[in-house]
């Protein structure tokens, strides 16, 4: 390994500290609550190595969104990449969207808040040009998939590709946004596992949407 990679790679795991720990205080606390200075402590970096690798809170926060989106980007190409059957490619499609609505919560809240149809995309910053460009990469793989599944018969004629991925991403989004506020409850209520709750929502939104 080179020089410039191996410190490249020091870097990423001192930034992959930083955001882990910026993330928990962000989803405890709220994003106004939380410092700069509760982030060093619980990173165990000092607020200069902090600002040394990211410009602000903003800045960390964008990182924390780059960080989930490249993870959840990753996990939907190691879905797609498995020799399975459609349905259970779909299937960990759909585990890895849960997995990083998990992980990141905020970040996931956060996704939503970008609307480049409303931005003038030059103007951006290179860490919000990054966000745009991953989302854009992940409704790539999920568009192409479905338009797979048409040409191969396992997914109904006539639907839109692209607006199919947005609304896929929209009810899983909104489903594993109620597994986190109400999770325990149902668990209870319907005596499932979280699990057992999760295969009942895919093949609710499998069943719905795709079929």
């Amino acid at each position: 390994m080179g020089r410039e990679n191996k410190n490249a790679a020091v870097a990423a795991v001192h930034k992959e500290k930083i955001l882990k720990s910026a993330e928990r205080l962000f989803s405890e606390k709220g994003f106004e609550a939380a410092t700069i200075e509760e982030i060093s402590r619980a990173s165990e970096y000092s607020r200069r190595t902090i600002y040394a690798y990211f410009q602000s809170k903003e800045d960390i926060r964008r990182g924390i969104v780059i960080w989930g989106l490249s993870e959840l980007k990753g996990d939907i190409e190691a879905a797609l990449s498995r020799e399975k059957s459609y349905d259970a490619q779909c299937r960990d499609i759909f585990f890895a969207m849960g997995s990083f609505f998990e992980k990141y919560p905020m970040a996931a809240m956060d996704i939503d808040s970008f609307k480049p149809q409303e931005t003038d995309l030059s103007s951006l910053s290179p860490s919000v040009k990054e966000i745009f460009a991953l989302g854009t990469e992940i409704n790539d793989l999920m568009s192409s998939f479905i338009r797979r599944g048409m040409e191969n018969g396992y997914v109904r004629k006539g639907i839109d590709p692209v607006l199919t991925a947005y609304i896929l991403w929209s009810e899983a989004s909104g489903f594993f946004g109620l597994l986190q506020s109400k999770g325990r409850l149902m668990e209870t209520q319907f005596s499932m596992t979280r699990e057992e709750l999760c295969e009942y929502g895919f093949k609710q939104i499998y069943n719905s949407i795709l079929l």
